[in-house]
Protein backbone atom coordinates (compact mmCIF):
# COMPACT_ATOMS: atom_id res chain seq x y z
CA UNK A 1 0.00 0.00 0.00
CA UNK A 2 2.86 1.88 0.51
CA UNK A 3 4.67 1.86 -2.35
CA UNK A 4 1.05 1.83 -4.41
CA UNK A 5 0.60 5.18 -2.88
CA UNK A 6 4.28 6.79 -3.14
CA UNK A 7 4.08 5.69 -6.98
CA UNK A 8 0.98 7.31 -7.03
CA UNK A 9 2.22 10.65 -5.60
CA UNK A 10 4.90 10.41 -8.09
CA UNK A 11 2.87 10.11 -11.19
CA UNK A 12 0.54 12.75 -9.99
CA UNK A 13 3.84 15.15 -9.27
CA UNK A 14 5.32 13.91 -12.59
CA UNK A 15 1.91 15.05 -14.62
CA UNK A 16 2.12 18.06 -12.65
CA UNK A 17 5.17 18.77 -14.23
CA UNK A 18 4.37 17.85 -17.46
CA UNK A 19 1.40 20.75 -17.21
CA UNK A 20 3.69 23.51 -16.08
CA UNK A 21 6.02 22.84 -19.02
CA UNK A 22 3.50 22.59 -21.43
CA UNK A 23 1.73 25.83 -19.61
CA UNK A 24 5.14 27.61 -19.93
CA UNK A 25 5.74 26.16 -23.60
CA UNK A 26 2.54 27.43 -25.07
CA UNK A 27 2.88 30.35 -23.30
CA UNK A 28 6.17 31.04 -24.68
CA UNK A 29 4.75 30.21 -27.91
CA UNK A 30 2.27 32.45 -27.67
CA UNK A 31 4.53 35.52 -26.74
CA UNK A 32 6.80 34.98 -29.63
CA UNK A 33 3.78 34.94 -31.90
CA UNK A 34 2.96 38.07 -30.10
CA UNK A 35 6.39 39.58 -30.30
CA UNK A 36 6.41 38.97 -34.03
CA UNK A 37 3.72 40.75 -35.14
CA UNK A 38 4.63 43.80 -32.72
CA UNK A 39 7.49 46.49 -33.81
CA UNK A 40 10.16 46.32 -31.74
CA UNK A 41 10.27 49.29 -29.35
CA UNK A 42 14.27 49.53 -29.82
CA UNK A 43 14.60 48.96 -33.34
CA UNK A 44 11.51 49.03 -35.81
CA UNK A 45 8.62 51.27 -33.71
CA UNK A 46 6.90 53.51 -35.93
CA UNK A 47 6.73 56.90 -35.72
CA UNK A 48 3.80 59.24 -37.76
CA UNK A 49 3.30 62.64 -38.47
CA UNK A 50 -0.40 63.07 -40.11
CA UNK A 51 -1.53 65.14 -42.17
CA UNK A 52 -5.09 66.46 -42.75
CA UNK A 53 -6.67 66.85 -45.76
CA UNK A 54 -9.65 69.25 -45.99
CA UNK A 55 -11.10 68.53 -49.29
CA UNK A 56 -14.51 67.91 -51.50
CA UNK A 57 -14.40 64.44 -52.04
CA UNK A 58 -16.85 63.86 -54.15
CA UNK A 59 -15.74 66.49 -57.07
CA UNK A 60 -12.44 66.40 -59.10
CA UNK A 61 -10.91 68.93 -57.65
CA UNK A 62 -10.65 67.19 -54.22
CA UNK A 63 -9.90 63.49 -55.48
CA UNK A 64 -7.10 64.51 -57.79
CA UNK A 65 -6.17 66.57 -54.74
CA UNK A 66 -6.23 63.81 -52.63
CA UNK A 67 -4.69 61.40 -54.52
CA UNK A 68 -1.62 64.18 -55.67
CA UNK A 69 -1.10 63.87 -51.59
CA UNK A 70 -0.86 60.35 -51.85
CA UNK A 71 1.81 60.39 -53.88
CA UNK A 72 3.75 62.80 -51.89
CA UNK A 73 3.50 61.02 -49.17
CA UNK A 74 4.45 57.38 -50.84
CA UNK A 75 7.91 59.14 -52.26
CA UNK A 76 8.50 60.72 -49.15
CA UNK A 77 8.01 57.92 -46.75
CA UNK A 78 10.19 55.92 -49.62
CA UNK A 79 12.99 58.07 -49.04
CA UNK A 80 13.08 57.48 -44.93
CA UNK A 81 10.30 59.93 -44.43
CA UNK A 82 10.41 63.38 -42.50
CA UNK A 83 13.47 63.47 -39.77
CA UNK A 84 12.90 65.30 -36.68
CA UNK A 85 15.63 65.54 -33.65
CA UNK A 86 17.12 62.58 -35.07
CA UNK A 87 14.17 60.37 -35.62
CA UNK A 88 12.64 59.44 -38.86
CA UNK A 89 8.54 60.14 -39.17
CA UNK A 90 6.27 58.73 -42.12
CA UNK A 91 3.48 60.55 -42.90
CA UNK A 92 0.13 59.60 -43.45
CA UNK A 93 -3.51 61.31 -44.64
CA UNK A 94 -6.98 61.31 -43.29
CA UNK A 95 -9.35 63.28 -45.33
CA UNK A 96 -12.83 64.60 -44.38
CA UNK A 97 -15.37 65.40 -47.22
CA UNK A 98 -16.18 68.97 -46.80
CA UNK A 99 -18.70 68.45 -50.33
CA UNK A 100 -18.10 72.29 -50.53
CA UNK A 101 -18.70 72.55 -54.45
CA UNK A 102 -22.60 71.87 -53.50
CA UNK A 103 -23.29 75.35 -53.15
CA UNK A 104 -26.92 74.58 -50.98
CA UNK A 105 -24.19 73.09 -48.38
CA UNK A 106 -23.56 75.73 -45.25
CA UNK A 107 -20.07 76.55 -44.58
CA UNK A 108 -20.33 74.90 -40.84
CA UNK A 109 -19.77 71.49 -42.59
CA UNK A 110 -16.28 72.57 -43.78
CA UNK A 111 -15.68 74.06 -40.53
CA UNK A 112 -17.22 70.75 -38.84
CA UNK A 113 -14.49 68.73 -41.19
CA UNK A 114 -11.63 70.72 -40.02
CA UNK A 115 -12.69 70.42 -36.13
CA UNK A 116 -12.50 66.57 -36.63
CA UNK A 117 -9.34 66.55 -38.72
CA UNK A 118 -7.73 68.11 -35.62
CA UNK A 119 -9.59 66.56 -32.54
CA UNK A 120 -10.73 63.32 -33.55
CA UNK A 121 -8.62 62.70 -36.44
CA UNK A 122 -5.42 64.01 -35.09
CA UNK A 123 -4.14 65.73 -37.74
CA UNK A 124 -0.89 68.05 -37.01
CA UNK A 125 -0.87 70.61 -40.18
CA UNK A 126 -4.19 70.67 -42.33
CA UNK A 127 -3.94 71.07 -46.25
CA UNK A 128 -7.01 71.66 -48.77
CA UNK A 129 -9.36 74.43 -49.28
CA UNK A 130 -11.53 75.71 -52.41
CA UNK A 131 -14.48 77.57 -51.87
CA UNK A 132 -13.64 80.81 -50.31
CA UNK A 133 -16.10 81.56 -47.90
CA UNK A 134 -15.49 77.94 -46.33
CA UNK A 135 -11.98 78.90 -45.63
CA UNK A 136 -12.21 82.05 -43.91
CA UNK A 137 -14.84 80.53 -41.54
CA UNK A 138 -11.93 77.59 -41.09
CA UNK A 139 -9.13 79.90 -41.16
CA UNK A 140 -11.28 81.57 -38.17
CA UNK A 141 -10.77 78.94 -36.19
CA UNK A 142 -6.91 77.98 -36.86
CA UNK A 143 -5.74 79.90 -33.59
CA UNK A 144 -8.55 77.81 -31.82
CA UNK A 145 -6.30 74.85 -32.46
CA UNK A 146 -3.04 76.49 -33.20
CA UNK A 147 -2.53 74.20 -36.56
CA UNK A 148 -1.12 75.45 -39.73
CA UNK A 149 -3.39 75.44 -42.46
CA UNK A 150 -1.70 75.78 -46.26
CA UNK A 151 -4.92 76.65 -49.03
CA UNK A 152 -4.13 75.08 -52.24
CA UNK A 153 -6.75 76.44 -54.26
CA UNK A 154 -9.03 78.77 -53.12
CA UNK A 155 -9.49 82.47 -54.66
CA UNK A 156 -9.67 84.02 -51.19
CA UNK A 157 -8.19 87.46 -50.89
CA UNK A 158 -9.30 88.10 -46.86
CA UNK A 159 -7.91 86.12 -44.96
CA UNK A 160 -4.52 87.07 -46.28
CA UNK A 161 -5.37 90.77 -45.19
CA UNK A 162 -5.45 89.91 -41.91
CA UNK A 163 -2.48 88.08 -41.71
CA UNK A 164 -0.24 91.00 -43.32
CA UNK A 165 -2.74 94.51 -43.83
CA UNK A 166 -1.78 95.87 -47.26
CA UNK A 167 -3.05 98.70 -49.12
CA UNK A 168 -4.99 96.42 -51.75
CA UNK A 169 -7.32 94.74 -49.19
CA UNK A 170 -10.59 94.78 -49.41
CA UNK A 171 -12.47 98.05 -47.36
CA UNK A 172 -12.42 97.33 -44.12
CA UNK A 173 -10.15 94.70 -43.02
CA UNK A 174 -7.83 95.40 -40.30
CA UNK A 175 -4.62 93.24 -39.24
CA UNK A 176 -5.03 90.21 -37.49
CA UNK A 177 -1.87 88.35 -37.34
CA UNK A 178 -2.12 86.88 -33.87
CA UNK A 179 -5.59 84.93 -35.13
CA UNK A 180 -4.94 84.27 -38.81
CA UNK A 181 -0.68 83.87 -38.50
CA UNK A 182 -1.38 80.19 -38.91
CA UNK A 183 -3.49 80.54 -42.62
CA UNK A 184 -0.69 80.03 -45.54
CA UNK A 185 -1.84 80.31 -49.33
CA UNK A 186 -0.97 78.20 -52.29
CA UNK A 187 -3.74 79.52 -54.72
CA UNK A 188 -3.81 83.47 -56.41
CA UNK A 189 -6.43 84.73 -54.07
CA UNK A 190 -9.22 86.93 -55.99
CA UNK A 191 -7.21 90.52 -55.86
CA UNK A 192 -4.22 89.49 -57.20
CA UNK A 193 -5.55 88.03 -60.59
CA UNK A 194 -6.90 91.12 -62.04
CA UNK A 195 -3.41 92.59 -63.32
CA UNK A 196 -2.91 89.50 -65.28
CA UNK A 197 -6.08 89.46 -66.80
CA UNK A 198 -5.91 93.30 -68.01
CA UNK A 199 -3.03 92.32 -69.87
CA UNK A 200 -4.16 89.22 -71.05
CA UNK A 201 -7.45 91.37 -72.44
CA UNK A 202 -5.18 94.26 -73.75
CA UNK A 203 -3.31 91.44 -76.21
CA UNK A 204 -6.80 90.43 -77.19
CA UNK A 205 -8.03 93.89 -78.17
CA UNK A 206 -4.80 94.22 -80.09
CA UNK A 207 -5.54 91.24 -82.11
CA UNK A 208 -8.86 92.06 -82.99
CA UNK A 209 -7.60 95.48 -84.00
CA UNK A 210 -5.30 93.88 -86.68
CA UNK A 211 -7.38 91.45 -87.82
CA UNK A 212 -10.82 92.33 -89.88
CA UNK A 213 -12.50 89.39 -89.20
CA UNK A 214 -12.17 88.96 -85.36
CA UNK A 215 -14.84 90.65 -83.19
CA UNK A 216 -14.65 94.20 -81.43
CA UNK A 217 -12.98 92.98 -78.10
CA UNK A 218 -12.68 96.05 -76.71
CA UNK A 219 -16.33 95.86 -75.97
CA UNK A 220 -16.58 93.64 -72.88
CA UNK A 221 -19.28 91.65 -71.19
CA UNK A 222 -19.00 90.63 -67.73
CA UNK A 223 -20.55 87.50 -66.00
CA UNK A 224 -19.72 86.02 -63.12
CA UNK A 225 -20.98 83.75 -60.44
CA UNK A 226 -22.42 85.68 -57.17
CA UNK A 227 -20.14 84.37 -54.67
CA UNK A 228 -17.74 85.54 -52.10
CA UNK A 229 -14.44 84.89 -54.55
CA UNK A 230 -15.56 87.08 -57.47
CA UNK A 231 -16.47 90.03 -54.97
CA UNK A 232 -12.73 91.86 -56.05
CA UNK A 233 -12.40 91.25 -59.35
CA UNK A 234 -15.84 91.37 -60.82
CA UNK A 235 -17.12 94.24 -58.06
CA UNK A 236 -20.30 94.91 -56.24
CA UNK A 237 -22.62 95.50 -58.59
CA UNK A 238 -20.96 93.81 -61.07
CA UNK A 239 -18.34 95.50 -63.07
CA UNK A 240 -17.18 97.79 -60.66
CA UNK A 241 -13.88 97.10 -59.07
CA UNK A 242 -10.53 98.35 -59.85
CA UNK A 243 -9.82 95.41 -62.61
CA UNK A 244 -12.35 96.42 -65.23
CA UNK A 245 -11.51 100.70 -63.79
CA UNK A 246 -8.44 100.06 -64.93
CA UNK A 247 -9.57 98.40 -68.27
CA UNK A 248 -11.91 101.77 -68.75
CA UNK A 249 -8.64 103.64 -68.75
CA UNK A 250 -6.54 100.91 -71.55
CA UNK A 251 -9.62 101.65 -73.70
CA UNK A 252 -12.09 98.92 -73.31
CA UNK A 253 -15.83 99.48 -72.64
CA UNK A 254 -17.72 97.57 -70.31
CA UNK A 255 -21.05 97.27 -72.49
CA UNK A 256 -22.83 94.93 -70.06
CA UNK A 257 -22.14 93.52 -66.50
CA UNK A 258 -24.19 90.74 -64.19
CA UNK A 259 -24.13 88.24 -61.90
CA UNK A 260 -26.00 84.71 -61.87
CA UNK A 261 -26.49 82.62 -59.05
CA UNK A 262 -24.79 79.58 -58.43
CA UNK A 263 -25.13 76.54 -60.45
CA UNK A 264 -27.71 78.50 -62.98
CA UNK A 265 -28.07 76.11 -65.53
CA UNK A 266 -30.26 78.12 -68.04
CA UNK A 267 -28.05 81.00 -69.85
CA UNK A 268 -30.06 81.76 -72.32
CA UNK A 269 -31.42 85.57 -70.78
CA UNK A 270 -27.81 86.46 -70.05
CA UNK A 271 -26.65 85.53 -73.68
CA UNK A 272 -29.34 87.18 -75.39
CA UNK A 273 -28.30 90.27 -73.26
CA UNK A 274 -25.02 90.19 -74.00
CA UNK A 275 -25.91 89.46 -78.11
CA UNK A 276 -28.08 92.74 -77.47
CA UNK A 277 -24.81 94.73 -75.90
CA UNK A 278 -22.90 93.69 -79.43
CA UNK A 279 -19.99 92.41 -76.84
CA UNK A 280 -17.00 91.60 -78.51
CA UNK A 281 -15.25 89.78 -75.86
CA UNK A 282 -17.01 87.88 -72.44
CA UNK A 283 -14.80 88.02 -69.52
CA UNK A 284 -16.29 84.64 -67.38
CA UNK A 285 -15.78 83.97 -63.79
CA UNK A 286 -17.13 81.24 -62.62
CA UNK A 287 -16.04 77.74 -60.27
CA UNK A 288 -18.30 74.81 -61.13
CA UNK A 289 -20.19 72.84 -63.95
CA UNK A 290 -22.43 76.14 -64.25
CA UNK A 291 -19.38 77.15 -66.49
CA UNK A 292 -20.00 73.92 -68.76
CA UNK A 293 -23.66 74.77 -68.97
CA UNK A 294 -22.62 78.53 -70.33
CA UNK A 295 -20.08 77.03 -72.74
CA UNK A 296 -22.45 74.65 -74.29
CA UNK A 297 -25.36 77.62 -74.89
CA UNK A 298 -22.33 80.31 -75.83
CA UNK A 299 -21.44 77.83 -78.73
CA UNK A 300 -25.06 77.14 -79.76
CA UNK A 301 -26.08 80.29 -79.43
CA UNK A 302 -27.63 82.25 -82.84
CA UNK A 303 -24.72 85.20 -82.54
CA UNK A 304 -25.51 88.08 -84.86
CA UNK A 305 -23.29 87.46 -88.19
CA UNK A 306 -22.65 84.58 -87.07
CA UNK A 307 -19.45 86.47 -84.99
CA UNK A 308 -19.41 84.82 -81.77
CA UNK A 309 -17.90 87.04 -78.73
CA UNK A 310 -14.06 85.72 -77.70
CA UNK A 311 -14.76 84.01 -74.09
CA UNK A 312 -12.12 83.80 -71.40
CA UNK A 313 -11.75 84.13 -67.66
CA UNK A 314 -10.48 82.44 -64.39
CA UNK A 315 -13.09 79.35 -64.56
CA UNK A 316 -11.79 76.63 -61.84
CA UNK A 317 -13.35 73.68 -63.48
CA UNK A 318 -12.47 75.49 -66.58
CA UNK A 319 -8.90 73.86 -66.86
CA UNK A 320 -9.80 70.87 -65.99
CA UNK A 321 -8.82 67.55 -67.88
CA UNK A 322 -12.57 66.77 -67.90
CA UNK A 323 -13.73 69.82 -69.02
CA UNK A 324 -14.07 69.14 -72.21
CA UNK A 325 -15.90 66.15 -71.65
CA UNK A 326 -18.20 68.01 -69.57
CA UNK A 327 -19.32 70.33 -72.14
CA UNK A 328 -19.51 67.95 -75.17
CA UNK A 329 -16.65 69.76 -76.78
CA UNK A 330 -18.22 73.23 -76.63
CA UNK A 331 -15.44 74.19 -74.88
CA UNK A 332 -13.70 75.18 -78.24
CA UNK A 333 -11.60 78.19 -78.70
CA UNK A 334 -12.67 79.04 -74.80
CA UNK A 335 -9.22 80.24 -73.10
CA UNK A 336 -9.24 79.43 -69.02
CA UNK A 337 -7.08 80.28 -66.45
CA UNK A 338 -5.66 78.37 -64.49
CA UNK A 339 -4.71 75.71 -66.59
CA UNK A 340 -2.62 72.68 -66.43
CA UNK A 341 -0.70 72.35 -69.37
CA UNK A 342 2.86 70.24 -69.60
CA UNK A 343 5.30 72.96 -69.91
CA UNK A 344 8.59 72.92 -68.00
CA UNK A 345 7.71 74.93 -65.14
CA UNK A 346 10.61 73.77 -63.11
CA UNK A 347 12.43 70.30 -63.85
CA UNK A 348 10.00 69.16 -61.81
CA UNK A 349 6.52 69.31 -63.43
CA UNK A 350 7.01 67.39 -66.28
CA UNK A 351 7.77 64.36 -64.19
CA UNK A 352 4.90 64.75 -61.89
CA UNK A 353 2.01 65.71 -64.51
CA UNK A 354 3.60 62.25 -66.40
CA UNK A 355 3.44 60.52 -63.29
CA UNK A 356 0.06 61.50 -62.08
CA UNK A 357 -1.41 60.46 -65.53
CA UNK A 358 0.31 57.10 -65.57
CA UNK A 359 -0.77 56.09 -62.34
CA UNK A 360 -5.00 57.58 -62.56
CA UNK A 361 -5.26 58.23 -66.04
CA UNK A 362 -5.76 61.75 -66.67
CA UNK A 363 -4.06 65.04 -66.25
CA UNK A 364 -3.81 66.72 -63.01
CA UNK A 365 -5.79 70.04 -62.09
CA UNK A 366 -4.12 72.80 -60.39
CA UNK A 367 -5.54 71.51 -57.51
CA UNK A 368 -3.32 68.41 -57.74
CA UNK A 369 -0.13 70.39 -58.57
CA UNK A 370 -1.04 72.73 -55.47
CA UNK A 371 -1.35 70.04 -53.09
CA UNK A 372 1.65 67.76 -54.46
CA UNK A 373 3.93 70.93 -53.68
CA UNK A 374 2.14 71.63 -50.60
CA UNK A 375 2.87 68.18 -49.06
CA UNK A 376 6.74 68.67 -49.88
CA UNK A 377 6.78 71.90 -48.60
CA UNK A 378 5.08 71.14 -45.62
CA UNK A 379 7.54 68.29 -45.00
CA UNK A 380 10.54 70.05 -45.56
CA UNK A 381 9.31 72.67 -43.06
CA UNK A 382 8.53 70.95 -40.30
CA UNK A 383 12.82 69.04 -40.92
CA UNK A 384 13.84 72.59 -40.64
CA UNK A 385 11.59 73.25 -37.14
CA UNK A 386 12.04 69.82 -36.01
CA UNK A 387 8.25 69.70 -34.97
CA UNK A 388 5.22 70.17 -36.68
CA UNK A 389 3.95 72.48 -33.62
CA UNK A 390 2.80 75.47 -35.59
CA UNK A 391 5.00 78.25 -33.51
CA UNK A 392 7.96 76.80 -34.71
CA UNK A 393 6.37 76.01 -38.65
CA UNK A 394 5.54 79.22 -38.97
CA UNK A 395 8.82 81.42 -38.91
CA UNK A 396 10.26 78.43 -41.11
CA UNK A 397 7.75 78.97 -43.46
CA UNK A 398 7.37 82.19 -43.69
CA UNK A 399 11.06 82.42 -45.44
CA UNK A 400 10.86 79.10 -47.10
CA UNK A 401 11.92 78.66 -50.34
CA UNK A 402 10.70 75.48 -52.35
CA UNK A 403 11.49 74.70 -56.01
CA UNK A 404 7.97 72.81 -56.84
CA UNK A 405 6.17 71.25 -60.14
CA UNK A 406 4.49 75.29 -60.27
CA UNK A 407 7.31 76.85 -59.56
CA UNK A 408 9.96 78.62 -57.53
CA UNK A 409 7.61 79.07 -53.87
CA UNK A 410 8.34 81.37 -51.45
CA UNK A 411 5.38 83.29 -49.27
CA UNK A 412 4.27 87.11 -48.71
CA UNK A 413 4.52 89.01 -45.19
CA UNK A 414 0.49 88.30 -46.24
CA UNK A 415 1.65 84.21 -46.50
CA UNK A 416 -0.02 84.37 -50.38
CA UNK A 417 1.63 83.00 -52.89
CA UNK A 418 4.61 85.13 -54.83
CA UNK A 419 2.91 85.47 -57.96
CA UNK A 420 6.35 86.69 -60.02
CA UNK A 421 7.72 83.57 -59.05
CA UNK A 422 4.99 81.28 -60.25
CA UNK A 423 4.95 80.39 -63.84
CA UNK A 424 1.53 78.12 -63.75
CA UNK A 425 -0.50 81.47 -62.86
CA UNK A 426 0.73 83.34 -65.26
CA UNK A 427 0.09 80.86 -68.14
CA UNK A 428 -3.34 80.75 -70.25
CA UNK A 429 -4.54 78.19 -72.62
CA UNK A 430 -7.22 77.50 -74.85
CA UNK A 431 -9.28 74.61 -75.39
CA UNK A 432 -8.78 73.53 -79.03
CA UNK A 433 -9.84 70.13 -79.79
CA UNK A 434 -10.05 68.50 -76.61
CA UNK A 435 -6.24 70.08 -75.33
CA UNK A 436 -5.29 72.59 -73.58
CA UNK A 437 -3.22 74.80 -75.70
CA UNK A 438 -0.95 77.48 -74.26
CA UNK A 439 -1.48 80.99 -76.48
CA UNK A 440 -0.17 83.68 -73.70
CA UNK A 441 1.57 84.15 -70.81
CA UNK A 442 2.45 87.35 -68.39
CA UNK A 443 6.17 88.16 -70.11
CA UNK A 444 4.03 88.19 -73.72
CA UNK A 445 3.34 90.93 -75.59
CA UNK A 446 1.24 89.67 -77.89
CA UNK A 447 -1.15 86.29 -78.86
CA UNK A 448 0.43 82.97 -79.67
CA UNK A 449 -0.05 81.80 -82.85
CA UNK A 450 -1.58 79.03 -81.87
CA UNK A 451 -4.62 80.84 -80.79
CA UNK A 452 -7.99 80.52 -82.61
CA UNK A 453 -11.08 82.16 -83.19
CA UNK A 454 -14.40 80.70 -82.18
CA UNK A 455 -16.32 79.86 -85.20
Amino acid sequence: MRTSRRSGAISRNIAAVIVVVIVLVVGAGGYLAYRSLQPSSSTTTTRYITLGLSLPMSYAVGQDAYDAAQMAVSQINANGGVIINNTHYLLRTVAEDTDELDWSIPVDQGVSALQKLVTVDGAQVILGGVRTDVVVAQAAKLAQYKIVYIDIESNEPIVECEVHYTPNCPPGVQANYTAYQYYFHLFVNGTAIGPSLVKFAVALKQYSASHPNAPNMSRVAVLGEDALWTVGPVGRPAGNSTLFNAMGHLGFKVVYASLFPLNTQDFSTYLSQIAASKAGLIMLFFSGTDGASFMEQWQSYNWPNGQKPVVFGPGLLGGFSEFWSLTNGAAQSYITWPATVNLSYTPKTVPFIDAFYKQYGHTPNTAALDMYDGVYIVAQAMHIANSWKAYKLIPVLQNITYQGVIGTIHFTSSHGINLPDIPMYQQFAQWQNGTLVPVWNTTSQTLSSKFILPS
